[in-house]
């Protein structure tokens, strides 16, 4: 039976496709609603991200100790994780607080730490890209693909604000646009690899505890 720990981060990675969601909707719902409730939406977004990697990072962190007396490597890959994770849920909770801070009239100030946040999350990206190449295995691969996403997303964004802070209002729009929605396939690609590996996961439990082996082959 499987432990709730092992499906932490799964479930931080549905929080984190929510948020992601309900960011990009809030970034392209600025012009045709209103320019503060698209912030409010942004906003909301980020701290449904920011939520969903607590989740993940405690999961992995549950992981982490987990795996101290078993497998080196798999110890080293949770760590890295747990750090990536943290570091975005920082850069989620930045952008809530900026984005906040732009509702309330000081846009200035809003867009550089609008900036600073998304470079922060787009960090945290990076890490757990680097942590989910260490297994080198095709949904490994793939979740990784989804972390940089996440991370291109997020670098994105935060041209976005520096456009912004320039009054270059339409440009820096766009690529908020484009920065939230390339998280949220992030976001989908991550899921999609979580899910496999869990999968075949307990694949491998029920052959192991049944002596289940179709490729097994007997002598008789």
């Amino acid at each position: 039976m499987r432990d709730l720990i092992d499906d932490l981060p799964l479930i931080g990675a549905y929080f984190l496709l929510f948020g992601t969601t309900t960011s990009a909707v809030g970034i392209s719902s600025k012009k045709i609603v209103s320019e503060n409730f698209g912030r409010r939406l942004f906003a909301t977004g980020n701290a449904i991200e920011a939520f969903g990697n607590s989740i993940q990072a405690i999961g992995r962190e549950k992981l982490y100790k987990k795996a101290k007396k078993e497998n080196e490597k798999e110890k080293d890959i949770e760590l890295t994780l747990m750090i990536g994770a943290w570091i975005q849920a920082i850069g989620n909770s930045t952008n809530t607080f900026s984005t906040n801070l732009e509702i309330e009239g000081l846009e200035r100030e809003g867009h550089k730490l609008n900036a600073v946040g998304s470079v922060i999350q787009s960090i945290g990206a990076q890490i757990e890209t680097t942590a989910a190449l260490m297994e080198k295995t095709q949904l490994d691969n793939i979740e990784a693909y989804g972390n940089q996403l996440i991370g291109l997303g997020a670098l994105i964004d935060g041209i976005g604000n520096v456009a912004l802070l320039h009054e270059k209002v339409t440009l820096g729009e766009d690529l908020l646009l484009v920065g939230s929605w390339v998280q949220v396939f992030g976001a989908i690609l991550i899921i999609y690899a979580l899910r496999n590996k869990r999968n075949e996961s307990e694949k491998e439990h029920l052959e192991y505890r049944y002596g289940y082996y179709p490729n097994k082959q007997f002598e008789w």
